[in-house]
């Protein structure tokens, strides 16, 4: 669908965006950049940077640099130059260059969520006007009426009291527990626990590898996620990296932690775990020892819709397609899903029939990275070595050839829609003309 041409003169639309997220603020900046009217309702009161560490791949990033956004994300984030997997003895499985290293024609970025959401809002309100985003702002209820029209009630958790405000197309980009998809699938029932609990942190620590490397550490018995986040930390030259670290516990469900971005968890729980994690590269005990807040968050996903646009009405990154977070896709999905709706409102001059256009891109591609994360997506080379090699061995490869394990990564990569052939040749969600 990306990469047509239409003369794109905006028809009075107005589109209200429900979620100030990192989804929700890509399709706001997106649609602004096409001239349409946007505004974005975000439930909570103050529009603070949750969250720790994530990856944006070359796929997402190419649209982001679209938006006009690189130098910005570069001011902060990290060029990811490898990512590499380790066996928990600390032994190299396979290493994967990222980004222009591999190939692509886009970088791969690590960053805080924080960052990258705080750039994304303050951009979007210079360019559309403060006034486009409205904090305090839960979507509770909407209404399509006959005419096209969409009313959306909000409630103030704050202040208290609701209010209503119209528009011409909603879009629910309002997390996992979207109130959106709720009133759309009101027999759904709850999100599906995945059966692992995520310990998440970032802390300034030395410097380990080239300092632009993430690594994955591990099985599903036990795991360790790392990369650096910070351009300029690794700049200095100082040997320093700010390094966010996520442990990757399986947790039974009676004894998962409640679930709550503020979450946090104590030291004591993961330290003895990974005392012998000390290897001639990274030493994680001293890591996890430097850290001094922990969060603690179990980790929900929903099973894959067969539809997210109904009318006037449609879905976007978690509140469409919730991920287990195995695979660097949770944010990279949600960025495509606001630059192709706001593509294919663009070029469609019905918006039933935009939003329609939209689901046809978007749906099927992020079902099937859905089903691949389930399981266990490029990670499961960690889980082929565990199986095939025996403690103490040197080399992994002795063991199980590195085609077979490339080929798991490459398979993965062509289900997500960034294998490198195929991207570089691929058209960007841009609008032209």
């Amino acid at each position: 669908m990306a990469g047509g041409q239409k003369n794109v003169e905006r028809l009075g639309l107005k589109v209200i965006v429900a979620g100030a997220g990192i989804g929700g603020l890509t399709a706001a900046l997106s649609l602004q950049k096409v001239g349409i009217d946007v505004v974005v309702y975000e439930a909570t009161a103050e529009i603070l940077p949750l969250g720790v560490g994530l990856n944006v791949l070359p796929h997402a990033s190419r649209e982001l640099i679209a938006l006009g956004l690189e130098k910005e994300i570069d001011n902060f984030a990290i060029r990811t130059t490898a990512m590499n997997y380790y066996n928990c003895e600390g032994k190299l499985v396979i290493g994967q260059p990222c980004g222009l290293n591999a190939g692509y024609k886009w970088p791969q970025w690590s960053m805080h969520r924080g960052d990258l959401q705080s750039m994304l809002l303050r951009v979007f309100k210079a360019r559309a006007g403060d006034d486009k985003v409205v904090s305090d702002a839960a979507l509770e209820d909407f209404l399509e009426h006959d005419n096209g029209k969409v009313t959306v009630t909000f409630r103030r958790r704050e202040i208290g009291g609701s209010f209503e405000a119209e528009c011409d197309v909603l879009i629910g980009a309002d997390g996992l527990h979207s109130a959106t998809r709720k009133k759309l699938y009101p027999q759904e029932g709850k999100p599906v626990y995945s059966g692992i609990v995520v310990y998440r942190a970032a802390v300034e620590a030395p410097q380990y590898l080239d300092g632009k490397t993430m690594v994955i550490m591990g099985d599903k018995r036990l795991r360790l996620v790392s990369y650096p986040l910070s351009s300029q930390l690794l700049s200095r030259g100082e040997g320093k990296s700010l390094i966010n670290w996520i442990g990757v516990l399986p947790i039974d469900a009676d004894q998962a932690p409640p679930e709550d971005w503020v979450n946090l968890s104590e030291q004591q729980k993961l330290k003895p775990l990974y005392k012998n994690w000390v290897f001639d590269w990274i030493d994680v005990p001293e890591i996890m020892e430097a850290t001094s807040e922990i969060f603690e968050f179990p980790v929900y996903d929903r099973d894959p819709l067969s539809q997210w646009s109904f009318g006037r009405v449609t879905l976007l990154g978690d509140a469409a397609h919730p991920l287990i977070p195995v695979s660097s896709n949770g944010a990279v999905q949600a960025i495509l899903d606001g630059r192709a709706l706001a593509y294919a409102l663009a070029t469609h001059d019905d918006p039933t029939r935009g939003l329609k256009a939209y689901e046809n891109d978007r749906l099927e591609k992020a079902n099937r990275v859905v089903v691949a994360s389930r399981e266990n997506g490029p990670d499961e080379v960690l889980e082929i070595a565990h199986q095939r090699c025996p403690a103490g061995v040197d080399n992994v490869q002795d063991y199980v050839s590195l085609q077979e394990l490339q080929q798991v990564i490459e398979n993965f990569k062509e289900k997500a829609g960034f294998g490198v052939e195929s991207l570089n040749a691929r058209p960007s969600y841009e609008v032209v003309g």
